[in-house]
Formats: C-alpha cells, sequence, structure tokens
C-alpha cells in the first residue's frame, strides 16, 4: 500500500480513465455514424445531434480522476448497479473508482484524532501507527483506551479523512450528468434521479460515523438474540461524526477460513449462518446492513460464530415495504404472473407503461431468480455457475426491453446485499437445502420479528 496525501486528491487524474473516455466517443460515434449512413438520412441527423452529447460525456469521464472518496464508492456502487443499463464502456471506467488500497500518513491521522477528540482524551489512546485497513474515506486503525474509570480495552479506531463529506453534491451531480448523457446515447428514457438520492442519502450516512454508532447498537441489540452472531460494542465516550471507536474483534477473514482447509460441515454451517442472517435482517428486522463486502465478515470456527462489521451502510425498511416485496415474491412462486406484476409496479420494479416484450423478460427474471427455492432445484449448489449465468442472462434481457423504467432505487442496496451473500456461499462452496427458507420467503414468523420493533429507535 501506498502513503498518500489526504484523499481530497486520492484519486488525481488518471491516463487510463482518459483513454477510456476517448476510445468510448470514438467508438459510440464511429457506431452510429455507421448504422445511419446504411439505413439513410434521417439517422445521419439523428447521428448528428449525438454527437456534441458524446463528445461532452468524454470531458465528462475524463474529470472523473478529480473525484474524491466518498464519490469514488459512489462510482464503485453504480458499475454494480448500473452494469446492465449504460454501456459497457461506461461501466469500465466507473469500475476504476474504487478504494486502492492508499494509506494516508499516521501523522495526518492523528492530527483528524485530535481535531476530533481534544488533547485530554487523545492522550488515553495508544494508536498502532499501523491501520488495519484503509479505504476511500477512512481508514482503521488498532488502539488501546485507558478509561477514565482506570479500566483498559482493546479497541478499533475508524478514522475519516478530512473534507469527503463536503464533495459528495458535487460529485454526485457530476456522476448523474454522465448517466444521464449515455442513457439517451442509449435512447433510453430512464429518470434515474431517485437513484441518485439513494446514492446520495447512503453516502451522508456512511459519512456520520455517530449515525453510524446508531445503526450498529440497534442491529447489535437484535443480532444479541441470536446465536453465532457477534458484532462490535461502541464506546461513546470516543466517538465524534468523523471518529467511530469499537472493540476490536479478531477473527478469520474469508481468505484466510479457507485457507484453513475447512471441512464441508464447517463452510457449509458458516454459509447456513449468513443466509439466514440475511432472512432475518429483511424479512425480520427490517434492518438490512447492505454492504455484503467479503471484508465485513470475521469467522470464528472453534467458537462457530461471525463477527459483523462495518455498518455505515445499515438501511430499514418498513412493514409496508416488505409486506409488498413478500407479495412478489410469494405471486412468482405460485406462478400468479398478474398479481406479481402489479405488486412489481407497486415496488417500482417496472413502469406499467412498458411493452409486454418488458413485462415478459420481467416475469422470466423472477422465475429464474425464484427457481433456487423450488423442491426440485434441492440442493442448490452455490458453485454451479449455470444459474448465475442464467440469472444474468435474464437480468440483462429485462434491462434491454425496458425504455422508461429507471433501477428501482429502494431495491439497489437491498439486492445489492442478496448478490453478496450469494457469492459468499459461492467462495464457501456450500450446497445447501433452501426450502427451510422458502416459507419465510412469504410468511412473517411473529408480528414483533416483523415490525422490527424489538428495538425502538429509527436509522435513516
Amino acid at each position: 500500500m501506498s502513503k498518500q496525501a489526504p484523499p481530497r486528491t486520492v484519486l488525481g487524474r488518471s491516463s487510463r480513465l482518459v483513454s477510456l473516455a476517448a476510445g468510448l466517443a470514438r467508438k459510440e460515434l464511429t457506431g452510429r455514424f455507421s448504422r445511419a449512413v446504411s439505413s439513410g438520412e434521417a439517422l445521419v441527423r439523428q447521428a448528428q445531434a449525438l454527437k456534441l452529447q458524446v463528445e461532452q460525456a468524454r470531458d465528462i469521464v475524463e474529470s472523473l480522476g478529480q473525484l474524491k472518496g466518498a464519490a469514488m464508492k459512489a462510482g464503485q456502487l453504480l458499475s454494480m448497479e448500473l452494469r446492465d443499463v449504460l454501456p459497457p464502456e461506461v461501466i469500465e471506467v466507473l469500475s476504476q473508482l474504487q478504494a486502492s488500497g492508499a494509506v494516508v500518513d499516521f501523522p495526518e491521522v492523528r492530527s483528524i484524532l485530535l481535531d476530533e477528540l481534544g488533547a485530554e482524551r487523545l492522550a488515553q489512546l495508544e494508536v498502532s501507527p499501523t491501520p488495519l485497513a484503509s479505504a476511500s474515506i477512512g481508514q482503521v486503525h488498532r488502539a488501546t483506551w485507558r478509561a477514565p474509570d482506570g479500566t483498559s480495552h482493546d479497541v478499533v479506531l475508524k478514522v475519516q479523512f478530512r473534507g469527503i463529506a463536503d464533495t459528495i453534491d458535487s460529485d454526485l451531480a457530476l456522476l448523474e450528468r454522465i448517466a444521464r448523457i449515455f442513457l439517451t446515447v442509449q435512447l433510453k428514457q430512464f429518470d434515474v434521479s431517485a437513484v441518485f438520492a439513494e446514492l446520495r442519502d447512503v453516502l451522508l450516512r456512511e459519512t456520520d460515523y455517530l449515525h453510524e454508532a446508531d445503526a450498529l447498537e440497534r442491529y447489535r441489540a437484535l443480532a444479541h438474540q441470536v446465536p453465532g452472531l457477534r458484532v462490535p460494542q461502541v464506546f461513546r465516550e470516543l466517538c465524534t461524526r468523523r471518529v467511530l471507536a469499537l472493540s476490536y474483534e479478531p477473527g478469520l477473514t474469508v481468505d484466510a477460513f479457507l485457507a484453513r482447509g475447512p471441512d464441508v460441515e464447517s463452510r457449509h454451517r458458516m454459509a447456513t449462518q449468513i443466509l439466514d442472517l440475511y432472512f432475518r435482517e429483511f424479512f425480520d428486522w427490517g434492518l438490512v446492513q447492505t454492504d455484503a463486502n467479503f471484508a465485513n465478515f470475521l469467522f470464528r470456527p472453534e467458537q462457530r460464530e461471525v463477527v459483523l462489521l462495518d455498518f455505515g451502510a445499515t438501511r430499514e425498511y418498513p412493514p409496508e415495504f416488505r409486506a409488498q416485496y413478500r407479495r412478489l415474491l410469494t405471486a412468482t412462486l405460485e406462478g400468479n404472473r398478474p398479481e406479481a406484476f402489479a405488486a412489481a409496479v407497486e415496488l417500482d420494479l417496472i413502469d406499467p407503461a412498458e411493452t409486454p416484450a418488458a413485462r415478459e423478460a420481467l416475469h422470466l427474471l423472477l422465475e429464474t431468480v425464484l427457481r433456487v427455492f423450488q423442491p426440485a432445484f434441492q440442493p442448490v449448489d452455490f458453485r454451479d455457475k449455470r444459474f448465475v449465468d442464467e440469472a444474468g442472462a435474464r437480468l440483462r434481457d429485462y434491462y434491454h426491453a425496458l425504455t422508461c423504467s429507471p433501477p428501482p432505487a429502494q431495491l439497489l442496496f437491498l439486492h445489492r446485499k442478496l448478490g453478496g451473500v450469494y457469492s459468499l456461499g459461492r467462495a464457501l462452496q456450500a450446497r445447501l437445502d433452501l426450502l427451510p427458507f422458502a416459507a419465510r420467503l412469504t410468511t412473517p414468523r411473529s408480528s414483533s420479528e416483523v415490525s422490527g420493533s424489538a428495538v425502538p429507535g429509527t436509522v435513516g
């Protein structure tokens, strides 16, 4: 990991982004004019009208190298969530915008801690200068805290870099311009404003560590009821909007766990715990930690525990929304397409003005994805690439058939978590019978669990 200045300039200009953008502009124009010449004068005029938009897009994409840490994360999210909507060249550009393992020098980290905590509280901390992890928004350091009552605690400090939150609005506005221009080039009429509003909301909350502390404490109270789950403790005395102090929780990363050569029973147990957690989060609690990055899970095989980390992207889903989602799943599993379509419209999965071809593509997508909960498909081998490939093809067919339906903003991060859970199952080489989970898709287990009312308060 290379050391850099604070990420107000963490990415800098990237010659690769510039060359990708220029190549995209040339390819798009060449394709448009070739089709126009072969099809007639009307398309020639259309191609000429698009020329300015493509040139503008090239200039915007060139400037992506100036984006700050939070928007780097937004670019990465867009590269995943809009993968089947935007041109592949744009996705390739956006996928470059992700944390690169850059580390900020410890004197700068200590300066941030001094500004946030003050000299008296900082004096109670012995902070390791070597970070445990670093990303686009901040980095994590292990420390020993000598509390005023004389007790000593092994903690981790999540320290946010300077200036991150200040750039969110301007950088997201730039990314939205890119999306709108290329959707126009693709002849799509999607309104992506709700998607970017959702991104802004998530990023603002991820850069407010007091909000993350609230979400973590609420989640911890719920997870405490579940055997095999471990959630860090928050030390409020050391928390600010840009510093989060948590108990240090040791454990094995996914790679380290697999490197031990665990037996089938251990791998399947861990995969089942993670899948069960997702069902509890959404269907029972309505409180979902939506970032399924592998780094957010640690394993303790001897204790049969999964340690959960990073709650900045925690989302709340109200009972009404979850009931509508259950309606969609139930109708699809029962083969009731009219009811499934009505539920999909309510969830903003599809606009009722879409073509019959788009409706058919939606039904095929839903039926393909939910097939893993049908008896004939058991046990589900998460390593079977054929299912992933087929589901991906159905998703691409669906997005290509759409003309006016944007990606559903409320489901973006939920489905990101679901995709991450499946990827974890694949990494763990799981082969599971999912029928015990099938009933939980459609039937609430109890009124208190459904409302998530076991713990008061809100997140969002």
